[in-house]
């Protein structure tokens, strides 16, 4: 007798027996996309949108991605509720994207208290059957298997499309509704963990933006270690500071795509610079000979880098994994010269600021390609207290930043888990 194979990797020890392999279609008894009348001139013609609440929600792909109930919902009227009658929804219905970008994504519609239907170029699978859950189809459509079945229904390259007809056919793995339902409960309850530490991230980042705002607009002050007042505030040009400021590599001895390696010096391009720190996804690498030659970008610990081509203003401080790297020409370093008046961590955040980001904007040269010269950010106007009040206004966010850091770490962490889980608790 030959060994069941159609098991899971992991598994809860209560359960023992082979999972049976089943077709979509067996087990779902609505697949559709708009079909209330046939024709998008007949949705124009009979479907109302309004901004305002109104009878029923009105949820497209967009509103999925950001959650049910965020602030711009769109609504439609009683009489559009009923005439997009197929496409109503109670809560439980697993929502893909038909046609697009975003072709083949998942939702699995919550139960809520209001009237909702959906937007066209959705397809809503309704489940038909009592011992299938379709919260556990909803997670095995997200598995590496389930994402591979899902590209055999899709057809088209210009503007990919599900072919329903295909998306019937696929097959896939069943066990029994309590398996199901313990399978569901354990990745929701991973999900809504996932949910809290976004919530977090987000609101410790408009958290630490208020609190910039009203530091940096002085509606907030510290105070000496004697409890005095600290002295006012200057303003003075970026380019009258103690600062450095050194753009990347140009000319006949910048890289070429040939000249980029698999290991060496880090060479890196605006897209490395995200959230006020160096991001190592898809860096590039140049040799020790290039990088001797490239000498306008050698980085150094505590520069600060600012992106100036393309997408403007981005920021990052280096850290010292990053001493020694180099830029290209999308970059600017600063480099404070004199820490007896520039705290590097104050002039990293006053930068980020949105008074500096606007002056970023009104010094922008170009139209096709947007440009920051150097010489335009020298004229960046900054607000400047005394260096002891720099250096509590400093700690003070970089201690956010810790926190923040921390929940993102948090975060990658339960989506890291949460992806080996789907690839294990699935067959």
């Amino acid at each position: 007798m030959s060994e069941a194979v159609n098991i899971p990797q992991l598994r809860f020890p209560e359960f023992r027996e082979e999972w049976k392999i089943v077709k979509l279609t067996d087990i779902v008894d609505v697949m559709t996309d708009y079909v209330a009348a046939g024709s998008f001139e007949s949705l124009r013609n009979n479907v109302t949108v309004y901004d305002k609440p109104n009878y029923a929600i009105y949820l497209r792909l967009t509103d999925l991605r950001k959650g049910i109930y965020h602030k711009d919902l769109k609504y439609v009227d009683r009489s559009s509720y009923d005439f997009l009658n197929k496409s109503n929804l109670c809560g439980g219905e697993i929502l893909m994207a038909n046609i697009g970008a975003n072709v083949g994504d998942t939702y699995l519609m919550p139960v809520i208290d209001d009237f909702a239907t959906i937007a066209p170029n959705m397809i809503v699978i309704k489940e038909n059957r009592l011992e299938f859950l379709s919260a556990f189809l909803f997670y095995w459509l997200n598995t590496r298997k389930g994402e591979k079945s899902i590209n055999t229904a899709i057809s088209g390259s210009g503007q990919p499309k599900i072919n329903k007809t295909d998306l019937k056919q696929i097959k896939i793995s069943l066990t029994s509704q309590l398996e199901q339902a313990k399978i569901a409960s354990f990745l929701t309850a991973v999900d809504n963990k996932i949910e809290q530490l976004s919530k977090k991230q987000e609101l410790l980042g408009e958290y630490k933006k208020g609190l910039m705002q009203q530091i940096f607009s002085q509606a907030i002050r510290f105070k000496a270690n004697d409890g005095s007042d600290f002295p006012d505030w200057e303003e003075k040009k970026l380019g009258d500071l103690s600062v450095v400021i050194s753009d990347g590599n140009y000319g006949e001895l910048y890289p070429t795509s040939s000249d980029f390696k698999l290991t060496g010096v880090p060479f890196l391009r605006a897209n490395n610079i995200k959230s006020l720190k160096i991001d190592g996804t898809d860096t590039k690498y140049i040799t020790e000979e290039q990088h001797s030659l490239l000498t306008s970008g050698h980085l150094q610990t505590n520069d600060i880098l600012i992106t100036t081509r393309g997408v403007l203003g981005n920021l990052a401080i280096v850290e010292s994994t990053h001493n020694g790297s180099n830029i290209n020409a999308q970059i600017c370093l600063l480099r404070v010269t004199n820490t007896s008046e520039l705290n590097h961590f104050y002039l990293l955040f006053v930068l980020d600021h949105r008074d500096s980001k606007k002056q970023y904007k009104a010094f922008e040269t170009g139209t096709a390609l947007k440009q920051l010269p150097k010489g335009n950010l020298r004229k960046i106007k900054l607000k400047l207290p005394t260096l002891f009040e720099q250096n509590k206004i400093a700690n003070f966010l970089s201690s956010i930043d810790t926190k923040i850091e921390q929940v993102d770490k948090q975060l990658d962490e339960s989506k890291q888990f949460k992806k080996a889980l789907l690839q294990q608790m699935f067959v």
